[in-house]
């Protein structure tokens, strides 16, 4: 299992998704970081994000734009 959804690990946000056939979580931390991680494999998928401020929460659309709450803002971020 990831660090990040590792019982005991503090991680602010989490949420699942499943983007193209493929099980993802996505979490986000106290550090501004967001990563995902493919489920089936228990690697990080892509590389990590960073935010200046501490996450609040994470999610995914429906239509797979992932939604990240920084401090008091929102930003809505979409997939190349």
């Amino acid at each position: 299992m990831p660090e990040d959804l590792a019982p005991g690990r503090h991680s602010r946000g989490q949420a699942t998704a499943v983007l193209d056939g493929r099980p993802l979580a996505v979490t986000g931390g106290d550090d501004g970081t967001v990563r995902t991680w493919d489920l089936t494999t228990d690697d990080q998928a892509g590389p990590e994000l960073v935010f200046p401020l501490p996450v609040r929460t994470v999610a995914v659309a429906p239509d797979g734009r992932l939604v990240v709450g920084v401090g008091w803002e929102v930003a809505v971020l979409a997939r190349r």
